[in-house]
């Protein structure tokens, strides 16, 4: 099966939003005193879940769309309001139909986590399903989808273990445009070792840390130039390679001492350094 399905009480809690959360707690309190409707479950609420959810009734041994919010219609490839899960070329719609029709069945919630062709790197689609007995037999499904992004967490820890020294700074400049100075906006672990930093870098910037203050290597950082294209920088202690991006600037250190246990103690006195072209 494409999609990882949870049902009932074995719903992962820890995987679930906030708002996730919230929907399934009222859907159960609402359930256990016997005043579940789709009314009383989708009323307005702190949290925006009418962009994001879908209402599906069941017809015969298929379901319809009775209304589609606006956040899951833009990342559907077709229109959905008014058809049949299985005229849809989703083609996850039969796993899909399988889990709606068990949910119907069982009148107990599924959670259920997949991935698809549309999907970008490091995205995760989360469905919340929830049941409600109507007349006649029919049951809708209020379905709550939401797009999990693990790009950043990523990014982060990657950036954070990475073996070379690196701190992403924004610019601050002068009235020529030039760089005098820039906040420190993430320093990895390797730099704070080589720089001996233990401390917060909020408020900090370059010239506040030794190894850098008096040193003149910045030069004109909005210059167009990719991050591909790294500018080598030489001081007496350590060699930077200046890194271009469009709003900020990556240094990577280098100590002139090839030792990965190396630290750069700061001397008495600052030393200069060649201006970037």
């Amino acid at each position: 099966m494409a999609i990882e399905v949870f049902n009932g009480t074995s719903i992962p809690r820890e995987l679930t939003t906030a708002a996730m959360e919230f929907l399934w707690v009222k859907w159960k309190t609402l359930n256990d005193t016997n005043d579940l409707s789709l009314q009383r479950l989708t009323e307005e609420c702190s949290y925006q879940l009418r962009a994001n959810s879908i209402h599906l009734l069941t017809i015969n041994d298929d379901f319809v769309y009775m209304y589609v919010g606006e956040a899951v219609q833009a990342n559907a490839s077709e229109s959905l309001a008014g058809s049949l899960l299985s005229q849809q070329i989703n083609p996850l719609k039969r796993e899909f139909a399988d889990v709606y029709r068990q949910v119907a069945k069982r009148l107990t919630p599924a959670f259920v986590r997949f991935t698809a062709t549309w999907s970008q790197t490091g995205q995760l689609w989360q469905r919340l399903i929830l049941p409600i007995k109507v007349a006649d037999g029919a049951v809708i499904l209020v379905v709550y989808s939401e797009l999990i992004n693990h790009q950043t967490e990523i990014y982060d820890h990657l950036f954070r273990t990475a073996p070379d020294a690196m701190i992403i700074a924004c610019p601050i400049t002068n009235d020529a445009g030039h760089a005098i100075d820039g906040w420190v906006l993430m320093m990895n672990d390797r730099a704070r070792h080589l720089l001996r930093f233990d401390g917060t870098i909020g408020n900090l910037r370059l010239t506040q840390l030794p190894q850098f203050a008096g040193v003149d290597i910045w030069g004109r950082l909005y210059a167009p130039k990719s991050a591909a294209a790294a500018t080598p920088v030489t001081t007496a202690d350590f060699n930077v390679d200046i890194m271009r991006f469009p709003h900020v600037f990556g240094l990577r250190i280098t100590p002139k001492i090839d030792d990965r246990d190396a630290t750069l103690v700061p001397h008495s006195s600052a030393h200069g350094a060649n201006q970037p072209a």
